[in-house]
């Protein structure tokens, strides 16, 4: 039993189009299945009855249609920027809708045709040649295809895309699944094949094929007038290539419409061909994914049946004012213990302070998020991992579980190295961690910063913080002073220092969240000074500056290692506990 309706996989969620309905299903941050449906005009445009023409509109209606979906979907997972402009999100989808349409005939028209120019002229091979008319075509197919390839192959590797073919996949499972006749459960759907002939990726295979075989054909017309110039210059075939792309559209859509109804042993390999190409487009989803697809199959069903079903739409974005009000009331806001407000919108919606303007519209997904977040912290994760990011020295860093979270006592380890870092000074942070110490001395002292650590995951969030704040840095991974080449005017360190047995009696939110290996010191928590004390010295340059947090109980036990080859001070935290030590090289 075939069926007209069609699917297209968004962020989190699908979109399935029938005759007279549509419905997109998104998960949300709650794990709750959203459906925003809409009436579709009964009446068919005129358009759709002329062969080819219907092609090439359905081809531009169906980009447009799909930004509005893809933000549809945005909205309900929080992924849109908020837009802290006066122009509106039209303008932003518009010109990101124009430099797509730039990118992909920039990659599938003009980098082909390049790349066979580039191959004519490597092997001194006359373009005007008669004879190398097909050698030509064959060429710009081949280099296509591999761009193609190249192209889907990567963007799969980004976890938010590959997510995207997942969904794709529970699509096509889930038509598969109809199609069969047998009834719509994730069981069902998750025997049925992820390839389908209706696919767009097939349609964009169809036109490689079909883009080949036109311009072997307008090849041989040129070559008949003696139009030398189009096998000439590689500039002119690409821009002849681009204004024949509404012919190539629209019969690949014939083409597509085709081969979807008819199974004659001489269409297979193309149908074969396309499916190849949806392998890498569609990837076998997970259960949650066949439930979305599903709920949006049968919506779909049930309105083309039934008529006097209403639409139901996503929420509308709510003020800045309401949404201040949601987050006031938060357990993340009482949970503070100071009132900045302000500060918090910032972190949550990750807009600047000075943009938080009354006219702001906070789509409902942020509202959703909030909750998220909420059940995040009741639950005893630490604010700053929740938000993602936290302020230290008036900017702002990324945070996650790989680093530890800057208390306020790092803030005056910071404050002191900066009192004795003179400007322009060569910097190690060693055990950095989200690297605060040594991007802040960048900032404020210029320093030539180099951030070490042994957690890799560690330096790619000091690497993200370097980039945020527009620092240079050079990374370094190592075991203490292990990979540390030359010499330095200061080394800055805020090494593990709590005793192996202590580890236990830290707080639940240290103790259940926060990197253990950057928190264990060793069976007295000193192990790590032990190693500055002796091979700082190697590494810093004549009366090099060595400053380190330590633990509120080891003042005398680090000045002890350290009073040899330093004149040590020793200094106190708000609490009056031993906390820094600032040093110089004797």
């Amino acid at each position: 039993m075939k069926t007209k309706i069609g699917g297209q996989a968004v962020l989190e969620g699908i979109m399935m189009r029938g005759q007279s309905s549509m419905a997109l299903a998104c998960r949300d941050e709650s794990g709750n299945i959203r459906m925003d449906t809409t009436r579709l005009a009964t009446k068919k445009p005129w358009y759709r009855k002329v062969p080819f023409l219907r092609g090439v509109v359905n081809l531009v209606v169906s980009m447009i249609d799909g930004y509005k979906i893809i933000g549809k979907s945005a909205e309900v997972m929080a992924e849109e920027e908020i837009d802290t402009s006066d122009t509106g999100m039209g303008w932003m989808m518009t010109i990101s809708m124009l430099l797509g349409i730039a990118l992909a005939l920039g990659l599938f028209v003009v980098l082909p045709t390049a790349i066979t120019a580039g191959v004519f002229a490597l092997f001194r091979l006359d373009q005007a040649d008669p004879q190398w008319i097909w050698l030509k075509s064959l060429l710009e197919g081949l280099a296509k295809i591999l761009v193609l390839v190249g192209y889907m192959g990567g963007v799969s590797q980004l976890k938010e895309i590959r997510r995207v073919f997942m969904y794709h996949g529970a699509e096509h499972k889930t038509i598969a699944c109809y199609e069969a006749e047998m009834p719509l459960t994730v069981e069902n759907v998750k025997k049925c094949s992820r390839y389908h002939d209706r696919c767009g990726t097939s349609f964009l295979v169809f036109v490689v094929v079909l883009s080949v075989i036109l311009m072997m054909v307008l090849d041989i017309i040129c070559m008949s007038v003696e139009f030398t110039a189009f096998q000439e210059k590689w500039w002119l075939r690409a821009l002849l290539k681009i204004a024949l792309l509404p012919v190539t559209a629209g019969l690949s859509y014939e083409m597509l419409m085709l081969l979807a109804r008819s199974n004659f042993i001489l269409f297979r390999p193309l149908k074969w061909f396309g499916k190849q190409f949806q392998k890498l487009t569609t990837k076998e989803p997970d259960d949650s994914m066949c439930e979305v697809a599903i709920a949006a199959f049968n919506q779909v069903l049930a309105m083309d049946a039934d008529t006097t079903i209403p639409e139901e739409h996503f929420p509308d974005p709510i003020s800045l004012e309401e949404f201040s009000k949601v987050v006031e009331s938060s357990f993340m806001a009482q949970s503070m213990g100071h009132n900045d407000t302000q500060w918090l919108l910032s972190a949550i919606l990750k807009v600047k302070k000075d943009k938080l303007k009354p006219t702001l519209k906070i789509p409902f997904g942020w509202t959703l998020r909030v909750q998220r977040m909420d059940e995040r912290v009741k639950n005893g994760e630490p604010l700053a991992y929740v938000l993602g990011n936290t302020e230290f020295f008036d900017h702002t860093f990324v945070v996650d579980k790989n680093v530890l979270i800057p208390r306020l006592e790092t803030e005056l380890v910071c404050e002191k190295l900066l009192q004795n870092l003179p400007n322009g000074a060569k910097l190690l942070d060693l055990c950095c961690g989200s690297g605060v110490l040594g991007i802040t001395a960048a900032l404020n002292k210029q320093a030539k910063v180099t951030l070490a650590d042994l957690s890799k995951e560690a330096l790619k969030v000091a690497k993200r913080n370097a980039k945020l704040n527009k620092v240079r840095a050079n990374i370094v991974h190592t075991d203490m002073f292990q990979n540390i080449k030359g010499k330095f005017d200061a080394i800055v360190c805020n090494p593990p220092y709590i005793p192996s047995q202590d580890i236990a009696t830290l707080d639940e939110s240290v103790r259940n969240y926060e990197p253990i290996m950057a928190l264990d010191g060793g069976a007295d928590g000193l192990d790590f000074y032990r190693i500055l004390a002796e091979q700082a010295p190697n590494y810093l340059e004549k009366n090099g500056l060595l400053v380190l947090e330590i633990g509120y109980n080891q003042g005398n036990d680090v000045v002890a290692l350290l009073s040899e080859k330093f004149t040590v001070e020793l200094l106190q935290d708000y609490s009056s506990n031993d906390r820094i030590i600032v040093a110089h090289l004797l």
